[in-house]
Order: C-alpha cells, then structure tokens, then sequence
C-alpha cells in the first residue's frame, strides 16, 4: 500500500511539473511576443505622428540628386526630421525615401544624419523588395516583424506613407528605433522565468509529497495568473499570500509580471514624449498660442482640486490636459494662423482635430478616460459640441474641467482673429453667462473661486498673468 502511493504521488508530482513548466514557458513566451508587438504598434504610431507635419508636395519636388542637398525644400525636410529625432532619444536613424520606376528599387530623398559618415544623400538607391514592411508603409504605418542587428546594436523600423495635399503617397518616413531597452528587459524576465521554474518545481515537489490535498487550488491560481498574463493582463497579480514556496513563486510571478508592465510603461512614456514635443513644436511656430496647452493643464489642475476630485482624475487631468490639443497637428498651418473668419470647409477642417489626436494616441492603449478629454474637450453641455455631440452627465467631469480651463485661455490670450484679449474678469462673465449651455457650472464655479483666491478678478489680464 505504501509503495503504491508512493508511486502515484510521484506520478503526481512529476505531472505537476511539467504542467507548471509547460504553462509557465508559454505563457511567458507570449508575454515577451505581447511586448515586441506592442513596440511595433507604438513605433508605428510614431511614424504616423511624425510624417503628419511633412509636406509631400514639396517631398515630391525634391530631385533624385545629390546636387539637391542645396535646395530650400530639401534643407528643410532634414530640419524636420532632426527635430523629430531630437524629441525621442531612442530614435537611432529617421530618414524618407521614395519609390523609383524601377519595381523593388527606391532612393532616398532626406536623411536627418548629416554628420554621419554613411549619410544617404537624395538618389542614392535602396533595395527596398527585401523589405515587405517598409514597401507596405506606401500603404499606411507598418513596422518590420523582427529586430535588426549591426555592429551598433539592435534596431527597429517603422514606416508611414507621405502624402500629398490630394492624398497621394509619394514616398515614406522611416524610423528606426532602439530595441536595446527590450532586449535588456526581455534577458532580464528569462533569468526570473528560469527562478520562478525552480521555485515552482520545488513548491511541486514540497507539497506534493507533504500536502497533495492542499496544491491544487495555488497551483489553479497560478496557472490563471500565467493565461491572464499571456493574454495581455500586465496589470494582473496573483493573489496568493502565503509565506511557503508556493508564496515565493506568486510572488517572483508578480515579481516578473511588474517588469513586463514598466517595461511597456517606459515605451508609453517615450512615445508621450514625443508626441508632446512635436505638439509644443508646432505651437511654437505661433507666438500666439505658444504655451496654451501648459496654461490650459495649469487652470485644469487647480479647477479639479478646487472641485475636490478625487487624486486619480486630478493625476488624469495632469498628465493628459497639456495633450489636448495634439490632433492640430494634422491641421494645415494656414487655417490654424488664419487672421480672418474661418470659412465653413476650413471649420470642418478645425473641427477634426479632437478626433485626429485621440488616433494619435489611441494605439498607446491609455485608459478611455485620457483619451476622452482629447477626442471630447470641444462637447458642449447642451449637446450641440462636437465630435459626438455629448451632453450633460454623458460629458466625464475630467473633460468638462479641461473644457472650461481650454476656454479660459482662449478668451484671455492672444489670437490672430482678436485684436485684443478679454481681462480674466471679462472672461469670467462669459464663461458664466454659457454655464449650462456650453460648460458645466460647478467647474466654472471653481475656476472663479480659484481666481478670487488668487486676486486675480477685477485685473486687467496682463497685470493678473504677472500677479
């Protein structure tokens, strides 16, 4: 009798771990695929981000010659793409091409490396057929499907189509990324898988021969911990509180599951960053909305901590608001500075940027409460805003305080189609006359006890901005 269960327990036992092994290595060898295909979906946001602002009119006129490194329009398609370059400091490499009228075969057309020695100058010519994702990014924004290796390290490209005025594509942006970080990172969850395969085994093995009765339901836990992880969960912990082995192993799991979600927190942040300064970029083009966006997040903070909101929507409001405004990046330059009434065609044009900029940052997987206050900062609270046309309490309150805090800035700034700008006091009057109608009264309400508190009322604007 007792050789018999001897012999199942340790048919149990051996079962038991190769199921864990089994299940801890593909659910980790999903993980790291989750995380590589999501650097490829962020660095194709970023090379739709930043061909948005190239003009492929003049890409189209630039000659396949080198002698066309002289030209106006060429010195200026590289200053544009060192600009992009200097944003983000993992960016190694930016440069566009264009196809030629042999199939397969394109040349180069700019190259922000100008320093380099390997620099590509316009014509020279490139193999692009060994390459399906940079022929595919004629089409839309791709990325290669593995990580090239050179004696600088290993790198990732991206591409997106550059278009014309009539929606032509005449030639591609191409980026190519670091992948150092992810490498390190990926080494890094192998060294903890092969721990937490070691730690397992010997939690297996423990109380598998002591207490079989009692793995079963840990043992559930983990491996419901594993599925969720490789399905994408990174914020997913298992729940396991005992001190045993079986404790260790949940937490060396967690452990690794808190690599994987800051590893793919850092590639988000990268990604904001860049996206951020091409945004500051292009209000800096225009003396008279530069440094909206970080007015527009300073009154937002102070609106929502005068309304007592809770610290997570006033976190929110903080890292998204200076955003808001990210989708003018796809507006043409001309109808943004315009001095005169915009007519309609060029205010349904305005009209697209709330919905332009949640695109933008749609692929970076933000919680839909980020991505509200960049698609719906222009609802009104009697539903006649726009995109979707919300109203009242279907408005998130974090979007209606940016709302009010937009507006705010709007009337006490400078604007090419105003001659001058309204005293805060003026401003407040029309803000309270649209309660109700366009904004929320209770985050108006908070503004002008914000205001009141800093002695700001009854100023005129320019002696209130210094007060």
């Amino acid at each position: 009798m007792r050789s018999l269960r001897a012999k199942l327990m340790l048919f149990w036992v051996v079962c038991a771990a190769l199921l864990l092994a089994a299940t801890n290595l593909i659910a980790f060898r999903r993980a790291l695929d989750a995380q590589f295909q999501q650097l490829r979906h962020t660095l194709m946001a970023v090379a739709a981000t930043a061909v948005l602002p190239i003009d492929g009119d003049a890409h189209a006129q630039i000659p396949p010659d080198p002698a066309s490194t002289r030209l106006p329009r060429y010195q200026a398609l590289v200053a544009q793409l060192q600009a992009i370059q200097r944003a983000n400091p993992t960016i190694r490499y930016v440069y566009t091409m264009a196809p030629s009228h042999v199939p397969g075969q394109w040349y180069y057309v700019g190259d922000a490396s100008t320093e380099d020695p390997d620099f590509s100058y316009p014509g020279e010519p490139y193999e692009a057929s060994r390459y399906p994702a940079m022929m595919a990014g004629l089409e839309g924004p791709s990325a290669d499907p593995a990580m090239t290796f050179d004696e600088w390290g290993a790198l990732l490209s991206g591409y997106a189509p550059i278009r014309t005025r009539a929606g032509e594509a005449v030639g591609i942006i191409g980026i190519d990324m670091s992948g150092e970080q992810v490498l390190r990172t990926q080494a890094m969850l192998r060294r903890w898988q092969i721990v937490t395969l070691a730690l397992g085994l010997s939690a297996v093995v423990l109380f598998g021969v002591l207490m079989a009765h009692w793995i079963s339901k840990p043992i559930q836990i983990l491996v419901h911990g594993t599925q969720r992880i490789g399905a994408g969960d990174l914020n997913y912990r298992v729940p396991v509180r005992s001190q045993d082995e079986v404790g260790c192993l949940a937490q060396s799991f967690n452990q690794m599951a808190e690599l994987l979600s800051n590893s793919m927190k850092q590639l988000q942040e990268h990604v904001l960053s860049t996206i951020e300064s091409l945004s500051q970029a292009l209000e800096a083009k225009d003396h008279y909305t530069r440094g909206h966006s970080e007015r527009v997040r300073h009154y937002a903070v102070k609106i929502a901590k005068q309304m007592r909101l809770p610290l997570e929507q006033v976190d929110l409001i903080n890292e998204i608001a200076n955003l808001h405004d990210v989708g003018k990046i796809g507006i043409r330059e001309e109808i943004l500075n315009k001095p005169t009434k915009l007519t309609p065609d060029e205010f349904d044009e305005i009209k697209r940027h709330p919905q332009v900029g949640y695109k933008i940052l749609a692929p970076l997987q933000l919680p839909e409460a980020a991505l509200a206050i960049v698609r719906h900062h222009h609802e009104r609270q009697d539903g006649n805003g726009y995109p979707a046309g919300l109203r009242e309490e279907q408005i998130p309150l974090p979007v209606a305080v940016v709302t009010v805090a937009d507006a705010f800035d709007a009337m006490t700034g400078h604007r090419p189609y105003r001659q001058q700008p309204l005293s805060f006091t003026e401003a407040v009057a029309e803000l309270q006359r649209c309660s109700e109608t366009q904004f929320r009264r209770d985050a108006v309400d908070a503004l002008v006890q914000v205001l009141q508190a800093e002695g700001k009322l009854n100023t005129p604007v320019s002696e209130a901005g210094s007060a």
